[in-house]
């Protein structure tokens, strides 16, 4: 196996089969994705929305192309490590859920010193790198960083995408094309003002080709328990997709009669939120005891 690196100038603004790969590996390579912050850069000194291009706000680092993925197989990621080197707090007027609570663009680097994250002198919180946007190219036309979220993954916006999750994403050309970026220092759960500590840095991430794993969209592994991921245009029907997902991992993987699968779900599956500019629910299934 070897061991590969991006660099961030090495970006694509969506994710689409005819973007040419900046990288082919082989299945069980490890690359690192560099990612930059040069589009908050710039509007802390002054340029607008507008003049950057609301697209590179959301550049993604990509894509990869590893060999022997086809469509119908699945690309296993595991996320070895994130690591942030400059992070920013970003207020924008009629965006997300405190945009009407300003009239004027505020931008400010924050600190980051050790484990912390310094958002003032006093105010300090925990230093937390997540992967916010990482995708497959889909099988016709473009899909966007910002919105919605795809059965292929795109700005999932998940905190749970940090150091030792895995990301299951079903491939849907071949090569699979991954690419990924929007680093957050710290978020939180289902990104509340649409904007995360928004930062650049690198995540090393080992690829690998699953033949014969069937997936209808993004499905995570943390420590010992399963997260089956709906997505679709309402509340409902993405925790229809989730619990669907959540009753074929116990009846198909792991073989339980359907009514004892219910039970257990019934139990101990927990449902949480993603988002929010894709609407997304996940169904923890935690493995028995």
């Amino acid at each position: 196996m070897s061991s590969h690196s991006l660099r961030k100038e090495q970006k694509t603004l969506a994710f689409s089969r005819n973007n040419p790969p900046a990288l082919e590996i082989d299945s069980g390579d490890t690359v690192t994705f560099e990612t930059g912050d040069f589009a908050y850069e710039r509007l802390s000194k002054g340029e607008g929305v507008e003049a950057i291009g609301l697209a590179n706000f959301n550049a993604v680092t990509g894509p990869v192309f590893v060999r022997g993925a086809e469509p119908g197989d699945v690309l296993k990621i595991e996320i070895e490590d994130v690591t942030v080197t400059r992070a920013w707090s970003v207020w924008l007027p009629d965006f997300g859920a405190l945009g009407g609570q300003t009239r004027a663009i505020r931008v400010k680097q924050v600190q980051i010193s050790g484990d912390r994250v310094f958002i003032n002198d006093r105010l300090s919180v925990p230093l937390q790198p997540m992967i916010g946007c990482i995708g497959v190219a889909p099988a016709e036309g473009e899909g966007s960083t910002f919105q919605p979220v795809y059965p292929f993954g795109g700005n999932m916006d998940l905190g749970e995408m940090a150091a030792g999750t895995t990301l299951y994403l079903p491939v849907q050309v071949p090569g699979g094309l991954l690419s990924m970026g929007d680093l957050h220092a710290a978020m939180g759960t289902a990104e509340p003002t649409w904007v995360g500590l928004e930062a650049a840095g690198s995540a090393r991430l080992k690829i690998s080709v699953e033949k014969g794993m069937k997936l209808a969209g993004p499905r995570l592994r943390i420590g010992s328990s399963t997260y089956c991921l709906g997505v679709a245009p309402t509340f409902a029907e993405a925790h229809q997709r989730a619990m669907d997902q959540a009753f074929e991992l116990l009846t198909g993987d792991w073989q339980l009669d359907p009514f004892d699968a219910y039970a257990y779900a019934s139990a101990c599956v927990d449902m949480r939120l993603g988002g929010p500019l894709g609407l997304i629910v996940m169904a923890v299934v935690p493995d028995p005891a």
